[in-house]
Protein backbone atom coordinates (compact mmCIF):
# COMPACT_ATOMS: atom_id res chain seq x y z
CA UNK A 1 0.00 0.00 0.00
CA UNK A 2 0.94 3.68 -0.86
CA UNK A 3 2.10 5.42 2.31
CA UNK A 4 1.05 8.53 1.73
CA UNK A 5 -3.04 6.91 0.65
CA UNK A 6 -3.11 7.15 4.40
CA UNK A 7 -1.94 8.54 7.49
CA UNK A 8 -3.96 6.50 9.69
CA UNK A 9 -3.57 2.90 10.75
CA UNK A 10 -5.35 0.03 12.86
CA UNK A 11 -3.54 -3.08 12.56
CA UNK A 12 -5.99 -6.34 12.38
CA UNK A 13 -5.48 -8.67 15.38
CA UNK A 14 -3.49 -11.36 13.28
CA UNK A 15 -0.91 -8.63 13.72
CA UNK A 16 -0.52 -8.70 17.34
CA UNK A 17 -0.99 -12.58 17.38
CA UNK A 18 1.61 -12.70 15.29
CA UNK A 19 3.94 -10.06 17.47
CA UNK A 20 2.77 -12.65 20.34
CA UNK A 21 4.09 -15.32 19.01
CA UNK A 22 6.30 -15.71 15.98
CA UNK A 23 9.74 -13.77 17.83
CA UNK A 24 11.19 -13.43 14.26
CA UNK A 25 8.11 -11.31 12.93
CA UNK A 26 7.93 -9.50 16.21
CA UNK A 27 12.10 -7.84 15.58
CA UNK A 28 10.90 -7.70 11.63
CA UNK A 29 7.99 -5.78 12.55
CA UNK A 30 8.99 -3.51 15.05
CA UNK A 31 10.83 -0.57 13.17
CA UNK A 32 7.52 -0.02 11.49
CA UNK A 33 5.20 -0.14 14.60
CA UNK A 34 7.41 2.09 16.34
CA UNK A 35 7.35 4.22 12.91
CA UNK A 36 3.47 3.99 12.42
CA UNK A 37 2.64 3.89 16.15
CA UNK A 38 1.68 7.86 16.34
CA UNK A 39 -0.95 7.49 13.77
CA UNK A 40 -2.56 4.04 14.59
CA UNK A 41 -5.74 3.32 16.34
CA UNK A 42 -6.53 0.18 18.10
CA UNK A 43 -10.15 -1.11 17.74
CA UNK A 44 -12.10 -2.29 20.66
CA UNK A 45 -13.03 -5.73 18.06
CA UNK A 46 -9.37 -6.04 18.48
CA UNK A 47 -9.00 -6.12 22.14
CA UNK A 48 -12.02 -8.41 22.13
CA UNK A 49 -10.65 -10.98 20.27
CA UNK A 50 -7.44 -10.70 22.23
CA UNK A 51 -8.70 -11.29 25.49
CA UNK A 52 -11.14 -14.30 24.38
CA UNK A 53 -7.97 -15.56 22.76
CA UNK A 54 -6.17 -15.46 26.66
CA UNK A 55 -5.33 -18.89 28.05
CA UNK A 56 -3.03 -17.59 30.64
CA UNK A 57 -3.26 -14.55 33.36
CA UNK A 58 0.21 -13.72 31.26
CA UNK A 59 -2.11 -13.29 28.20
CA UNK A 60 -4.11 -11.29 29.29
CA UNK A 61 -1.14 -8.88 30.70
CA UNK A 62 0.36 -9.32 27.05
CA UNK A 63 -2.94 -8.32 25.58
CA UNK A 64 -3.56 -5.60 28.23
CA UNK A 65 0.38 -4.10 27.26
CA UNK A 66 -0.65 -4.25 23.48
CA UNK A 67 -4.15 -2.14 24.13
CA UNK A 68 -3.78 -0.15 27.01
CA UNK A 69 -1.79 3.07 25.83
CA UNK A 70 -4.14 3.43 23.11
CA UNK A 71 -6.51 3.67 25.60
CA UNK A 72 -4.70 6.06 27.64
CA UNK A 73 -4.48 8.43 24.76
CA UNK A 74 -7.50 7.92 23.83
CA UNK A 75 -6.98 6.34 19.65
CA UNK A 76 -9.33 3.60 19.87
CA UNK A 77 -11.97 2.64 17.64
CA UNK A 78 -15.08 1.11 18.71
CA UNK A 79 -17.88 -0.25 15.82
CA UNK A 80 -20.64 2.80 16.02
CA UNK A 81 -24.15 2.17 15.70
CA UNK A 82 -23.90 2.77 12.15
CA UNK A 83 -21.13 0.09 11.16
CA UNK A 84 -23.32 -2.39 12.80
CA UNK A 85 -25.75 -1.87 10.57
CA UNK A 86 -23.55 -1.57 7.58
CA UNK A 87 -22.07 -4.81 8.73
CA UNK A 88 -25.65 -6.54 8.76
CA UNK A 89 -26.31 -5.52 5.27
CA UNK A 90 -22.55 -6.75 4.09
CA UNK A 91 -22.66 -9.63 5.84
CA UNK A 92 -26.30 -10.50 4.05
CA UNK A 93 -25.34 -9.43 0.88
CA UNK A 94 -21.99 -11.29 0.86
CA UNK A 95 -24.69 -14.71 2.23
CA UNK A 96 -26.49 -13.49 -0.93
CA UNK A 97 -23.86 -13.49 -3.19
CA UNK A 98 -21.69 -16.40 -2.38
CA UNK A 99 -23.94 -18.72 -0.93
CA UNK A 100 -20.92 -21.17 0.11
CA UNK A 101 -19.30 -18.64 2.37
CA UNK A 102 -22.20 -18.99 5.03
CA UNK A 103 -20.10 -21.04 7.34
CA UNK A 104 -17.07 -18.08 7.08
CA UNK A 105 -19.70 -15.80 8.18
CA UNK A 106 -20.06 -17.61 11.62
CA UNK A 107 -16.78 -17.81 11.90
CA UNK A 108 -15.34 -14.43 13.10
CA UNK A 109 -16.16 -13.29 9.67
CA UNK A 110 -18.29 -10.63 11.86
CA UNK A 111 -15.45 -9.08 13.47
CA UNK A 112 -13.16 -8.71 10.43
CA UNK A 113 -15.82 -6.80 8.72
CA UNK A 114 -16.61 -4.20 11.83
CA UNK A 115 -12.59 -3.83 12.09
CA UNK A 116 -12.74 -3.11 8.25
CA UNK A 117 -15.79 -1.00 8.33
CA UNK A 118 -14.30 1.31 11.47
CA UNK A 119 -11.30 1.23 9.93
CA UNK A 120 -13.20 3.11 6.84
CA UNK A 121 -15.29 5.15 9.56
CA UNK A 122 -12.24 7.23 10.50
CA UNK A 123 -9.84 7.10 7.77
CA UNK A 124 -7.90 4.19 8.59
CA UNK A 125 -6.18 1.35 6.44
CA UNK A 126 -6.16 -2.02 8.12
CA UNK A 127 -2.90 -3.93 8.51
CA UNK A 128 -3.37 -7.57 8.33
CA UNK A 129 -1.52 -10.71 8.05
CA UNK A 130 -5.25 -12.37 6.89
CA UNK A 131 -5.61 -10.61 3.36
CA UNK A 132 -8.38 -13.48 1.84
CA UNK A 133 -10.57 -12.09 4.26
CA UNK A 134 -10.25 -8.41 3.92
CA UNK A 135 -9.97 -8.43 0.00
CA UNK A 136 -13.56 -10.37 0.75
CA UNK A 137 -14.79 -7.18 2.31
CA UNK A 138 -13.23 -4.95 -0.19
CA UNK A 139 -15.67 -6.58 -2.89
CA UNK A 140 -18.42 -4.78 -0.82
CA UNK A 141 -16.50 -2.01 0.41
CA UNK A 142 -13.84 0.42 -0.56
CA UNK A 143 -11.21 0.73 2.38
CA UNK A 144 -7.37 1.06 2.84
CA UNK A 145 -5.36 -2.04 3.39
CA UNK A 146 -2.31 -3.05 4.04
CA UNK A 147 -1.66 -7.34 4.04
CA UNK A 148 2.25 -7.81 5.48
Amino acid sequence: MDRRVTSRWLFDTSVYVAVLRDEAFAREFRPRYLRDIPHTHFSSVVAQELLAGARTPRHERQAGALYEPFERARRFVTPSHRVWKETGTLLAALARKQPRLRSKLARGFLNDVLIALSARGIGAAVVTRNGEDFRLIQQFRTFGLDVI
